[in-house]
């Protein structure tokens, strides 16, 4: 017994499978792009060396290629804020800090480095615990958060609260 219904031929299938994956794909690189300069911006805790021995600060880096403004780096444990910019210009600030008058305790921990061509060569580097977390307004706007792990997360505002309240629910 056949059925009234066409379901196409395989290429028209294959075409439109094809279709919706270049739709996706395209999807996430725009996602990619809005992200772009958020992920350009970096914030850690540094210990300071020679005559600074005993100090911590903030150091907040812009590698993208516009300013990044409003931006809060806080504590991630306490979600204390330690420093805010009102705009970081490209290139890197840096900031002595305390932590509710309590230093940071440094951990060792070992970074492999594969500078080309001359193979491996492993690094020891000070981190510091807790890492901070940053907050940040791009140049078109765009508000975002960069967690301790470096997951970047857009902001989203409710603007009806600009309004006095209007159109909020109780």
């Amino acid at each position: 017994m056949a059925s009234g219904i066409d379901w196409g031929s395989v290429p028209t299938w294959v075409g439109a499978f094809s279709f919706f994956v270049a739709a996706l794909t395209f999807i996430g690189g725009q996602q990619d792009k809005k992200r772009e300069l958020a992920s350009k911006v970096g914030a850690w805790i540094a210990t300071g060396t020679g005559a600074e021995k005993g100090k911590y600060f903030v150091v907040v880096t812009n590698a993208g290629a516009a300013p990044a403004f409003e931006v809060k780096v806080k504590d991630a444990e306490s979600g204390e804020t330690l420093l805010e910019i009102p705009e970081l210009p490209v290139g890197t600030q840096r900031q002595e800090v305390k932590k509710n008058d309590e230093s940071w305790h440094p951990t060792r921990k070992e970074v492999t480095v594969f500078p080309p061509p001359h193979g491996v060569t492993s690094v020891m580097t000070m981190t510091m615990d807790p890492a901070v977390r940053v907050e940040l307004r791009d140049a078109l706007g765009r508000e975002w958060k960069i967690d301790q792990k470096r997951h970047i997360e857009r902001v989203k505002r409710d603007y009806r609260s600009w309004l006095g309240g209007q159109g909020r629910s109780s």
